[in-house]
């Protein structure tokens, strides 16, 4: 069974030695290896189930290590790593030679990101360098924001998990591409909304390229087991049943179902969104439904998240 700890120094000696430990960020929890041995590599994939083609972020202490990763730094890449790291923000930047092509799967460039969670911060600190930490959950399945959902996960392991309590930003972190003879590229949305991003760039981000690859794509991702269903207008005769769960926009109806309501402010419903996803999911019902936050760019990043999630409805 998985091992819920406090010990930094502990588990940075376990990393060393080329095992993994799943480590909370203000993002999500991840799963963490020390990104120059393959070997352990090689281990988050198959302990997550995840494809070897999709590419992983690796966690730095501070922007003084990325050049011991990217083989370029652009003069955009540097305005956005003075105005967000640490934070919730990842580039994707060439990649050095020598960084293991297990970790950018095959690819040429590297994603990289320095967290802000103090304990991701320490952990960092005690290792001294480059840790993936894709996030700690059987891939596809709802991301961990806590140390309980990551034990959760991986029951049947003895995984050792860093307590850093729960996550207070709850969503994947925004990742931008600043590659040569490419234009910026915004490859996965986060709580850092697009105009705050183009505002220190100074430039549009465009969407995902269709060879680039990036973590966080598949169309079914972050996923209850439950049936979930996305809707705009109630389907009001679900409310009657006792085994429809409802996760609720500030809109709340009376249901007989469990029901939860995450109110309508996009920073609070984002880091509590994940928990209440575990918690519903874990009742056992027929189906869950979730109503659509407002379209606005504000919620952009939820609703990506909600669409990989659930089925529409209307």
């Amino acid at each position: 069974m998985p091992h819920i700890s406090i010990d930094v120094a502990d588990c940075a000696t376990r990393l060393r030695a080329g095992q993994l430990v799943a480590m909370p960020t203000e993002t999500v929890y991840g799963l963490a290896a020390d990104a120059r041995q393959d070997a352990a590599v090689q281990q988050v994939f198959a302990l997550k189930g995840r494809p070897s083609s999709n590419p992983l972020i690796v966690h730095l202490q501070s922007a003084a290590q990325v050049s011991e990763w990217a083989a370029q730094v652009p003069a955009a890449a540097q305005r956005l790593m003075d105005a967000f790291w640490p934070g919730p923000l990842t580039l994707v930047l060439p990649a050095r030679d020598e960084v293991s092509r297990a970790v950018t799967a095959g690819q040429n460039s590297v994603a990289l990101r320095v967290p802000a969670h103090p304990t991701a911060q320490a952990l960092l600190a005690a290792f001294g360098g480059g840790l993936v930490a894709p996030s700690a959950n059987r891939y596809m399945s709802i991301s961990p924001t806590s140390a309980e959902h990551v034990a959760q996960q991986f029951a049947a392991s003895d995984l050792w998990i860093l307590d850093g309590g729960p996550c207070q930003v709850g969503l994947e972190s925004s990742i931008v591409s600043l590659l040569p003879d490419d234009s910026p590229r915004l490859l996965r949305r986060g709580m850092l909304d697009q105009a705050r991003l183009e505002a220190v760039i100074g430039a549009a981000l465009e969407g995902k390229a269709g060879s680039l690859r990036a973590p966080g794509q598949h169309h079914r991702h972050y996923a209850p087991s439950t049936p979930t269903l996305a809707f705009v207008q109630t389907p009001a005769e679900a409310l009657a049943s006792p085994r429809c769960g409802w996760l609720w926009c500030g809109g709340a109806q009376p249901s007989q179902g469990p029901a939860l309501d995450l109110g309508d402010e996009p920073q609070a419903y984002a880091a509590q969104l994940y928990a209440a996803l575990y918690q519903l999911d874990a009742l056992g019902l027929e189906r869950l439904y979730i109503q659509l936050p407002p379209q606005s760019e504000a919620w952009a990043a939820v609703h990506d998240r909600l669409a990989r999630a659930s089925q529409r409805l209307d």
